[in-house]
């Protein structure tokens, strides 16, 4: 049987080499880049995503390499605490804590026990031909490949979304944001992390290492703006007045460390299936990055997707099945994760006021009890087929 080609190997595309292995399925992993994507400095694997590497026997391996999230605090632009959560309820649930990552060390630790040559570098697509039998992927150098399956997890500019859906322009949020990895502790007690809302500004701070920190600054801003010059100096004239823990961080980047995109998702998409091919992550439902779940959405993705795969010898009827599985769930993560962005970003001087009143007097529990339940997804467990 011909493999089952995917076309990227961010978070999703080698969750799904390992789903499709386990379920006795040859994967080919097509990565347009030279080396392993790892933009975006760093990212949350949040318990519903490690209860699903837990299934593909990764979870360990993440953990060890990233830092356990045990508090979330939540500040005004004063510094005054809003809110602290516990997020170590998980822990009596499914015996599992959210885990901060740099995006380096996901890469290595999910491509680690994959056979050599499942990932092939330098193999960007460029155009999809299907039939009855089987998918056919031309890539930038001119060959072609041909699978059994075709999943695109190649981004939010997907060039297989594209080359079988046509066009799709995202939707912009409202605001830009920078990203670095700060070679310092974060300055907070172990295993706490902290989001700083100003008006029409937000700074978080995440622990990825003893020694790193992942850290996030939004602005509401014009869409395609760029930094004239030092990008540090830019976040700061925008960030420092929230507080000592900020500009310590950012001061601390490398600027080679540090990014700016604007955000974005993608409107829910009227198919990601077709015949033998499908979409997965953020090439199928892109989401704002409010919630941390864009990575964890597409390995929950991968293995519900293997799981269909395993079930029948009828492709397309799987591939059309893992979609509706999954396009409730994803859709409704992106409209609330655009709401809270919304929210979080406000600018009116009032509206702020009200929102940090309502953020310290909800109680916890009730955030505590929201995360749990976005946690407690129904994910397959995986096996090889019984032969038929």
């Amino acid at each position: 049987m011909a493999p089952i080609l995917v076309a990227g190997g961010g978070p999703g595309g080698l969750a799904v080499a390992h789903a499709c292995r386990r379920i006795g399925r040859d994967v080919v992993v097509l990565e347009r880049s030279d080396a392993l994507r790892a933009a975006g400095a760093g990212l949350t694997v949040q318990v519903n995503a490690m209860r699903a590497l837990q299934t593909l026997e990764l979870a360990d391996a993440v953990a060890a390499a990233g830092a356990p999230l045990r508090r979330g605090l939540l500040w005004d632009r004063h510094g005054r605490q809003l809110q602290a959560m516990s997020l170590e309820g998980s822990l009596d649930t499914w015996g599992l804590l959210s885990i901060a990552i740099a995006r380096p060390a996901l890469a290595q630790v999910m491509v680690r026990d994959l056979p050599d040559g499942t990932v092939r570098f330098g193999a960007g697509v460029t155009g999809v031909r299907q039939d009855a039998d089987g998918v056919d992927v031309t890539l930038e150098d001119g060959t072609t490949v041909r699978g059994d399956v075709l999943v695109g997890a190649d981004g939010l500019h997907s060039a297989v979304r594209t080359a079988v859906f046509g066009p799709f322009t995202p939707r912009y949020a409202g605001y830009t944001c920078w990203r670095g990895l700060a070679p310092v502790d974060t300055g907070l007690p172990d295993g706490h992390t902290v989001e700083v809302w100003g008006r029409g500004r937000r700074f978080g701070i995440v622990p990825v290492a003893a020694d790193q920190t992942y850290w996030f600054a939004a602005l509401n801003a014009p869409a395609g703006g760029e930094d004239a010059g030092d990008r540090a100096a830019a976040v700061l004239d925008a960030f420092g007045h929230l507080g000592p823990a900020v500009r310590r961080v950012v001061e601390a980047t490398p600027a080679e460390d540090m990014l700016r995109n604007d955000i974005v998702d993608l409107l829910p998409l009227p198919a990601w299936s077709q015949g033998r091919v499908t979409l997965l992550g953020d090439a199928a439902h892109a989401t704002t990055p409010n919630m941390g779940q864009g990575a964890c959405l597409a390995i929950e993705d991968a293995v519900v997707l293997a799981a269909h795969l395993a079930r029948t010898d009828d492709v397309s009827a799987a591939l059309r099945a893992y979609e509706a599985e999954r396009r409730p769930r994803a859709t409704a993560v992106q409209r609330q994760s655009w709401q809270i962005g919304a929210v979080g970003q406000w600018s009116n001087p009032v509206a702020c006021w009200v929102r940090d009143r309502l953020a310290s007097l909800t109680p916890p529990s009730v955030a505590a009890r929201q995360v749990q339940a976005l946690h407690g997804v129904a994910l397959p467990s995986l096996a090889p087929p019984s032969p038929r």
